[in-house]
Parts: structure tokens; C-alpha cells; sequence
């Protein structure tokens, strides 16, 4: 009988802190249109507001997406601090 691996731990690093509302509108299509693969976001305790959690190997990429998306609507309201 063969060992079976252990499936590989994804490590999460939170970049960061947005609402539920503007996660589930807007940054999840922004950061699919850019090609970061594994996202999510991590509700606070309380309230709606969370925080922006990417897999470690694609911060880079994803923040990069979000600060483009930043320069190209400079008139739109700020969805993450």
C-alpha cells in the first residue's frame, strides 16, 4: 500500500482591510480579471468589515492588480485600506 501525501498547506496572508460589500462587488471581479488565483476575505469578529487574504505566492501579484486598478479609476471611492 502506497503513502499518501499529505495535501500542501496554503499559507494566507492577509494584504488588506476592505468590507464584506465591497469584497463580494467589486475587488473579487478585479482580482479574477487579473488572474490571482487564490483569495479570499476574513470577517472581523464584528461587524462587516474583514480583511483581504491572498495565498503567499501571489501577494505581489495582487497587489500590483489592485494598485493598477487604483490608477486607472482615480475617481472611484477607496474599496481597500
Amino acid at each position: 500500500m502506497a503513502a499518501v501525501a499529505a495535501p500542501k498547506k496554503i499559507e494566507m496572508i492577509n494584504i488588506f482591510k476592505t468590507t464584506y460589500h465591497r469584497y463580494r462587488h467589486w475587488i473579487r471581479f478585479i482580482l479574477t480579471e487579473g488572474k490571482v488565483n487564490k483569495f479570499r476575505f476574513v470577517k472581523d469578529a464584528i461587524g462587516y468589515t474583514g480583511k483581504l487574504s491572498v495565498d503567499k505566492p501571489e501577494v505581489d501579484k495582487a497587489k500590483k492588480v489592485l494598485a493598477d486598478y487604483k490608477t486607472k479609476n482615480t475617481g472611484s471611492v477607496d474599496m481597500w485600506w
